[in-house]
């Protein structure tokens, strides 16, 4: 046995005997490695680094039962391993998205000591968090992660209900995530310091511009003005979604794979879209240190990066930062701006998810690539981008709104802001295609010029279609008896009968410039 195999030996030894230090120093060690472990199975770097803390307590909790501390390496990696497989044998994981965005948020690398490092942090954070809590939440917690009782024996011997438990180990582990963020937006405001770099930086106001707040108008605005709003919504494919739930709830218009739109709208517009996160996972604190820095990136650029649930369910613009307090400048939704402390990232209680995303431009500026805006059009439109479990997007959308009227499902406020959101959409598709119809991809061949118009003639369609479906006063109004169900219906088929011819004439126009674009990707690669 060599001088590392011994010392290694020895911390096993001294962590079983409840040395946290001990453990800590195991944990600095093989915690990357455990990542990469969990990383190789899951395909996903957020589940890896879920899946690696999970087995490196569990590891913790068990050490008891290695019977030769010797083979504690083998012993942690199986320990990975049966959590990792727990995982996707329970369907935890989001299945549709975990290839479409492999590798957008990349592992650590090894040379990198101040991830080594976060393995003794992540067990004082810990502690740290333990000393915070009220004796009796902190007497809970450690039941649970140090001497591994069930919540039903926490439950008994606290003489609480079971309900209890769960809730107060919910919010330590969430007051475990909020020490470690604080910790790293600490050191990362340390180092700016060391190293010279800009520790506050404000960028002039994003002006607000619309009414609705979605994804593509954030983007626009954090252009300040270079583009008309029928630009940017109709390179981005924006202008063309649709997207709702079974029961035509607020969310439907809003939730999608972020990070695919971004990447689909840069290809578009020319640049490199820089982006973390996703909806319906929360962040782990190494990626909210991640997103910090991309913020900073995103400002030093001069663009203002988009955001996600720094308002609850909005997307908003930070226009700046500064170091000293710790706190964002955040322009919302509606054009408020305020000042927003840094760990209020990614930690909204009820719904702790989220988006930082923004288009890195190129130095020398090119014209928007049609063809890659028709392809983002048509892929949406046919259900060829990835899925976000209990969101249906493309043409399928028309049935499953028809569908929540015809089971008295449709939530009035939800159908009528997505008629609202969708109608404004499409009055921007509209502007987009009668603004590029002279463009020489479209006017030079007649075939194509005559699909392109056919194709804005079925959106006016779409969009008058689309104005009579706006409930009428009082539908949605406590007490109000308004049946909107059978009018509702037909128009959502009428809406989708033009929508649906609209596509198909587009979907031939990208047919004749699917080659182009496929000659330009070639020589971007060659």
């Amino acid at each position: 046995m060599d001088a590392s195999q011994e010392e290694q030996r020895q911390l096993v030894e001294r962590s079983r005997d409840g040395d946290r230090e001990a453990f800590g120093e195991l944990v600095g060690r093989h915690r990357l490695q455990a990542v990469q472990w969990a990383r190789a199975i899951m395909k996903d770097a957020y589940w890896a680094e879920d899946v690696a803390q999970d087995a490196l307590i569990r590891s913790y909790l068990q050490l008891e039962k290695l019977a030769d501390p010797e083979r504690f390496i083998p012993w942690l990696r199986t320990i990975v391993r049966n959590k990792a497989l727990d995982v996707l044998r329970s369907g935890r994981r989001r299945g549709g998205l975990e290839r479409s965005l492999a590798g957008a948020e990349t592992a650590p690398d090894s040379d990198m000591p101040e991830i080594v490092a976060l393995g003794k942090e992540w067990l004082e954070s810990v502690t740290a968090m333990m000393d915070a809590l009220p004796v009796r939440n902190r007497g809970i917690a450690e039941a649970f992660f140090f001497r591994r009782q069930t919540p039903e024996e926490i439950a008994e011997t606290f003489g609480i209900a079971v309900g209890n438990v769960y809730n107060i180990l919910s919010r330590s582990k969430l007051k475990l995530q909020e020490e470690r963020f604080r910790r790293a937006a600490a050191r990362n405001a340390q180092k700016s310091k060391a190293t010279g770099r800009e520790i506050r930086r404000v960028l002039p106001v994003p002006p607000c511009r619309s009414a609705y707040a979605s994804l593509g108008h954030a983007l626009h605005e954090s252009f300040y003005g270079e583009y008309e709003l029928c630009d940017v919504l109709g390179f981005t494919g924006q202008a063309f979604r649709i997207q709702t739930t079974a029961d035509c709830g607020l969310s439907g218009s809003l939730i999608y794979d972020w990070g695919w739109a971004l990447e689909r709208s840069a290809a578009a517009l020319g640049g490199k879209a820089m982006r973390i996160g996703r909806p319906g996972r929360a962040p782990t604190p190494d990626l909210l240190v991640q997103a910090l820095d991309m913020i900073r990136q995103a400002i030093g650029q001069g663009t203002p990066p988009i955001v996600w649930n720094l308002n609850p369910a909005e997307f908003g613009l930070i226009y700046g930062y500064d170091d000293e307090p710790e706190c964002f400048f955040y322009r919302d939704a509606a054009g408020r701006c305020s000042a927003i402390p840094y760990s209020k990232l990614g930690r909204t209680l009820d719904n702790p998810e989220l988006f930082v995303g923004f288009i890195e431009r190129p130095k020398r500026p090119a014209e928007p690539s049609l063809a890659s805006a028709l392809e983002t059009i048509v892929r949406h439109a046919r259900g060829r981008e990835p899925a976000v479990p209990g969101y249906t997007a493309g043409l399928a959308a028309y049935a499953v709104w028809s569908e929540a009227f015809g089971r008295e499902r449709a939530q009035p406020v939800g159908h009528a802001y997505q008629v609202a959101l969708l109608t404004e959409a499409r009055e921007q598709a509209v502007a987009f295609l009668c603004r590029w119809e002279k463009h020489p991809s479209v006017s030079a061949d007649p075939e194509t010029a005559r699909l392109w118009r056919e194709a804005a003639d079925e959106y006016r369609t779409l969009l008058r279609t689309l104005g009579l479906l706006y409930p009428a006063f009082p539908y949605g109004m406590p007490g109000a008896r308004l049946d909107i169900r059978e009018r509702s219906v037909q128009l959502i088929a009428k809406a989708r009968e033009a929508e649906e011819r609209g596509i198909e004439r587009l979907e031939q126009i990208f047919a004749g410039m699917a080659p182009r674009l496929d000659r330009f990707r070639s020589a971007r690669t060659s």
